[in-house]
């Protein structure tokens, strides 16, 4: 009899290890996101950083940065040249296949890069140094740009290579949902549950096989809210949790040995949005940039960034990050001053009414309605005490809260088949990129259609400059007009920049292999590495097989010829091997064997009770 209980307990234990060990023998990384939602598998039109993140994978590049940002790794392309001075030649690998069997050519690098260029892309900013694209043979490929630094940072790592046999035949690519998406990276879509899941497992025939995951499938969740992902994760639902944890469950976090927090270099920031497109339907008085700076000197960014993050958070002047090579380091927040905020509305006319709220000369009220995500319940805080200083200066703000569906509904309208801009303000979240100077893109004139500029800023100045930048023979010239551009948007007010955040995030200590310095970390939806390199903690210690190239501040020798040579590589592949870890964990073997030991102990003590009976 007790010999068949501890059978009983053997086969209950051993069901349970089972499952532990994720359906049979795989190993799932799962990973709980509670930012903006996301929207499409489409990479020339999507806005969510959730949707790159977890499509970065799927497709490759010509090259990826590592987590300096200062060094370039082969991707597709397996070495490149520079000819010239404003000629660059990549060689393609040449057993890359997209995840339907059809090889990778030089023409779908072409093609992936027309469609970046054209105007509802997303990445046509990217490319403004762009002249021309060449294709040499089926594996070489050819560029003409204005500055050969500037393509590599902001064109070559950015451009996702898509299959031109499929996108081609695509009526219009601007709305194609690209579901599932067809790509040549390590990793492969397969399973989408809109507002619910993504489920990603590697692709076998992967031409780089050091690069493929240590664990069978990655799922990543969505959540309403970030608070919502983190209670995932403390309740087992989730391995990890991004793009950050909120304020009020880090010292939870801190103290349950199961997991561990990070708390990485910044690329978050909260940020205010004004109207101020002229052909937009907001309230008109947000036009006036005297308004604006009564505003701007009507919030406190410091108390602002204690109130929210409390020691994680720092205001910053500018939509670049403190982190980045091209921020103004000399822009600061403006003072908070109230006396002044309402000296500055006197002086520009805007008489106080009976009712304490300002009116414009033409009688129109400074009554505005202030958007902002649901899911961001510290920053529904911060707009609240935003509409509490502006009332003291004779303005009314209303906070409306909401889904970030809503509000992307409620900012980019249609009038007569025409986007336009229907808001007055909203408060929101940018992920900042981390190493060039894109970012600067949202305030280009010709970013309200795309849905990128929320503040429907027009300058042709400014615009001028953006594309100054991709004439720029050198990083330092690059960065000097970068520094214009940020004392233009600080001058002019299109935003209210309000605070960084260094986002703590958090993951179950059961799993490994992170970078925890990424800027942005492991989950803030920027480390391109993180689904390759996470492994369970017990299995064999293994090296990084993604190895940086090259270093952008440094050129690789170039041949300087006039016409595109038959080259000979200049920087090569230097990827090592490594072990995916197979079987069973050390952890799962010493269960194994405990269990062994338990049912000869069971089996030890029937035989000696049986022999008493």
């Amino acid at each position: 009899m007790f010999l068949i209980i501890g059978l009983m307990v053997l086969s209950t234990i051993s069901s349970y290890l089972l499952k532990v060990e994720g359906q049979g023998n795989q190993v799932v990384f799962r990973v709980g996101w509670g930012g903006t939602s996301f929207d499409t598998f489409n990479p020339f039109t999507t806005i969510a950083q959730i949707s790159l993140w977890s499509t970065s994978d799927v497709y490759d590049y010509l090259v990826r940065f590592d987590k300096t940002y200062t060094n370039f790794i082969p991707d597709l392309a397996v070495s490149w040249e520079e000819v010239n001075t404003t000629y660059i030649v990549f060689h393609l690998v040449k057993n890359a296949t997209f995840t339907d069997g059809v090889k990778v050519t030089a023409e779908d690098v072409k093609y992936s890069f027309n469609l970046a260029l054209q105007d509802w892309s997303r990445l046509a900013p990217n490319l403004k140094g762009l002249e021309s694209c060449d294709v040499i043979d089926n594996y070489t490929v050819g560029f003409k740009v204005k500055s050969i630094p500037m393509f590599m940072i902001m064109g070559a790592t950015a451009v996702p290579i898509v299959p031109k046999h499929i996108w081609e035949k695509v009526e219009n690519p601007a709305t194609y949902a690209d579901n599932p998406p067809i790509g040549s990276g390590p990793l492969m879509v397969t399973e989408y549950k809109e507002g619910q899941y993504i489920v990603l497992e590697r692709n076998p025939n992967f031409f780089r096989k050091s690069w493929l995951p240590h664990v069978d499938k990655i799922v990543i969740s969505f959540y309403s809210d970030t608070s919502s992902a983190a209670n995932a994760l403390k309740a087992g639902d989730v391995d990890a949790v991004g793009p950050y944890i909120p304020r009020a469950m880090i010292e939870g976090f801190q103290s349950d040995p199961r997991f561990k927090v990070v708390v990485p270099p910044a690329v978050f920031y909260y940020y205010l949005s004004f109207n101020v497109y002229p052909e937009g339907l907001g309230n008109p008085t947000l036009r006036d940039v005297r308004v604006r700076q009564a505003l701007a000197h009507a919030v406190n960014v410091t108390y602002l960034a204690e109130m929210s993050w409390d020691g994680f958070a720092k205001p910053i002047a500018t939509p670049v990050a403190t982190s980045n090579p091209f921020h103004n380091p000399y822009l600061k927040p403006y003072t908070f001053n109230l006396t002044l905020a309402n000296e500055l509305l006197d002086k520009a006319g805007y008489k106080m009414g009976s009712d304490g709220v300002r009116r414009a000369p033409d009688g129109t009220p400074l009554r505005y309605t202030m958007l902002v995500p649901s899911n961001l319940p510290e920053l529904v805080r911060v707009a609240q005490q935003i509409a509490t200083w502006w009332k003291q200066v004779g303005v009314d703000a209303k906070v409306e809260a909401m889904d970030t569906g809503s509000m992307t509904a409620k900012i980019w309208v249609k009038v007569d088949n025409t986007t336009t801009l229907g808001h007055d303000i909203d408060l929101w979240d940018w992920f900042m990129t981390p190493s060039d100077p894109t970012f600067l893109s949202i305030f280009l004139s010709n970013q309200v259609p795309t849905e990128t500029s929320d503040s429907g800023y027009v300058n042709e100045t400014y615009d001028k400059l953006y594309e100054d930048l991709f004439n720029a023979p050198d990083m330092e010239t690059a960065r000097k007009i970068a520094w214009e551009m940020q004392e233009m948007v600080y001058r002019d007010l299109p935003y209210i920049n309000l605070f960084e955040v260094s986002t703590p995030q958090a993951y179950n200590v059961r799993f490994t292999g992170f970078s925890t310095d990424w800027p942005g970390g492991p989950f803030g939806g920027y480390d391109w590495t993180v689904f390759l390199e996470a492994r369970l903690a017990e299995a064999t210690t293994t090296t990084s097989a993604i190895t940086t190239a090259v270093s952008y501040t440094t050129s690789p020798t170039s041949t300087q010829t006039t016409t595109p040579p038959a080259v000979t590589s200049v920087t090569s592949t230097a990827l090592s091997t490594t072990a995916t870890p197979s079987g069973m964990g050390a952890s799962t073997i010493t269960m194994v064997v405990a269990i062994v030991v338990l049912v000869v102990i069971i089996a030890g003590i029937s035989w000696y009770l049986l022999r008493r009976r």
